[in-house]
């Protein structure tokens, strides 16, 4: 009986990745045309994550032969886009990682329509497409994920938010998440155990000055999110964002969470925009335009744990680092 219950505690512990090594080095990106080849991938084989996240737009079913598609998408649009995606540099640099250390969330050219919400009337279809190649859990509204990785006091919990499948069109008291997805972050970030979490959206949550996609579309939306952080006392929380084909750190020092929220925004892979500057007054640092992906390193070894968080672009240069203790990452006592 002592062997079986070993052999299921061991399994547990290969699902939810509590009984793992500790996670020091996370690689995230988002906008991704895996038909474009890209030294970034070098560079990110270089770092040698030990989790990789896509934060969306990992392949564009909508831009096919080089031209986007921006109705009537073809029936096939979907397996196209992920046999590319397949055969891609991207996905061979990352093949050496354990099942569960790549995780995935999508954006609107993944999605099928641009800037797309609740309304797309292929969203069904997409997530089928998105789940049999990513695979994880299966739910009825949404792509939305959780996972932990590393053992108790150096745990880091990975949330992915799915920004499309219940997303209103903005306005100022339009919902992104949606209901189900509402409770479920809810209650992840009341789950014990994590001391780092790590939330992906695919839209920027803290930038809001520019005027494409972002959580400040949607301020009671965005309210909710940062209220929900502080009602569930939940620490170590971190944004990661992608969609904008540039790259940057925000940080908003005096947020309703109750400590200083970061948002590290990398974007893209293959994807760079000729933007040179951009108003931002959360920004930590200076906006980068070249191709790039995000890091996030902790070093445990440390009596309180430094977390940095940088931007690498394709020559093997940091863009931009910022580092805080972990504990600087928690609500007020009291």
């Amino acid at each position: 009986m002592r062997s079986i219950w070993a052999g299921l505690i061991l399994a547990i512990g290969l699902v939810t990745g509590w009984a793992e090594e500790p996670v020091s080095r996370i690689g995230f990106g988002s906008c991704y045309k895996p038909e474009k080849s890209t030294p970034l991938w070098g560079r990110v084989a270089e770092f040698d994550p030990q989790v990789w996240l896509w934060l969306g737009d990992n392949v564009y079913v909508d831009f096919i032969n080089g031209k986007y598609v921006k109705s009537n998408l073809e029936p096939k649009a979907f397996e196209q886009g992920y046999d590319r995606m397949a055969k891609s540099e991207g996905m061979a640099t990352l093949k050496k990682l354990p099942k569960g250390h790549v995780m995935a969330t999508w954006d609107d050219h993944d999605y099928g329509l641009n800037d797309a919400g609740k309304n797309w009337d292929r969203k069904k279809e997409a997530k089928k497409a998105f789940m049999k190649f990513w695979g994880g859990e299966e739910r009825s509204d949404g792509v939305y994920s959780s996972r932990d990785f590393g053992p108790d006091g150096k745990r880091v919990r990975v949330i992915l938010l799915d920004t499309r499948f219940n997303r209103d069109d903005p306005g100022p008291t339009a919902d992104v998440l949606g209901g189900a997805q509402w409770k479920w972050l809810e209650g992840e970030l009341r789950r014990p155990g994590a001391d780092l979490v790590v939330i992906g959206s695919s839209i920027q949550v803290l930038a809001s000055q520019h005027r494409f996609e972002k959580w400040g579309n949607f301020p009671k939306a965005k309210e909710r999110l940062f209220q929900t952080i502080r009602d569930t006392k939940a620490k170590g929380v971190i944004f990661i964002s992608g969609d904008r084909h540039n790259g940057e750190i925000s940080c908003d020092r005096k947020s309703d969470a109750g400590y200083p929220i970061y948002d590290v925004t990398s974007s893209g892979l293959t994807e760079a925009s000729s933007l040179r500057e951009e108003a931002n007054s959360q920004r930590v640092g200076n906006l980068v335009n070249t191709q790039n992906f995000g890091v996030i390193t902790v070093d445990w070894s440390l009596p309180d744990p430094m977390v940095s968080l940088e931007l690498h672009d394709a020559d093997g240069s940091v863009r931009e680092r910022v580092s805080t203790p972990l504990s600087q990452l928690a609500p007020p006592k009291g």
